[in-house]
């Protein structure tokens, strides 16, 4: 937290928590009052030249549009107004790449997550093609940073490739039946991905219903697909 110390230092010469808390909550605030976050049209009405506010990162991450925005979409989703949380992240995505601050494949993925939530299969599928079209797919990303790691000598291509890279295939490969059981079958799915990613984990007899079932339809759980 070095620059942040300097910035917010109390009388001994210490990280002022109360004082940085304070700051960040009053340029929230007035973002806030700027615009109205509880419409998808005062959603809409942010302008990119927010982001622009702040071509030296600001004194937080905290403050940051797309950072007020997304807490703004976490709360949206937990009382399942989703319309609302989608208008949040698409925004978030319209400023991400004029922010100060660097973001990956995965934070431009949230709102293809929370149209899935939304029962926005179509949408979801077509957002995510267009994202990976603008941006690149995470795996290319992955792929990228092993390259890096690999020249400048701080991890071999083979230990990136265990510890990174595959077991980001499995948890996609859990992502997309999951997501392909709320679009065909949703009955059978569970409640939350990662319960599904447990149950599959364990193989637990719920699991084992679900592969069942699947097969009374003429499925197989590995070769199901959601993004084609």
């Amino acid at each position: 937290m070095g620059l942040l110390s300097k910035l917010f230092k109390n009388s001994n010469d210490e990280f002022n928590q109360e004082e940085y808390d304070r700051y960040n909550n009053s340029k929230i605030e007035e973002f806030a009052k700027k615009y109205d976050l509880s419409t998808i049209e005062g959603i809409n009405a942010i302008p990119i030249q927010e982001a622009l506010k702040y071509p030296d990162g600001g004194r937080s991450v905290v403050y940051m549009p797309e950072q007020i925005l997304n807490r703004k979409a976490s709360e949206y989703k937990k009382n399942k107004k989703y319309d609302l949380a989608i208008a949040c992240l698409k925004k978030v995505n319209e400023l991400y790449p004029y922010s100060f601050y660097h973001y990956t494949r995965e934070n431009y993925e949230r709102v293809v997550d929370m149209m899935v939530l939304a029962k926005q299969f179509k949408q979801a599928k077509e957002v995510h093609s267009q994202l990976d079209i603008k941006h690149g797919t995470r795996l290319q990303e992955l792929k990228e940073l092993q390259g890096f790691a690999e020249k400048d000598g701080v991890e071999t291509r083979e230990s990136y490739q265990k510890r990174i890279i595959d077991p980001y295939l499995d948890e996609e490969k859990d992502r997309e039946q999951y997501y392909w059981l709320l679009e065909h079958v949703p009955s059978l799915a569970p409640k939350s991905f990662g319960g599904y990613r447990k149950m599959k984990k364990l193989n637990s007899i719920n699991y084992q219903k679900i592969i069942s079932e699947l097969s009374k339809l003429g499925y197989d759980i590995d070769t199901i697909r959601f993004w084609n």
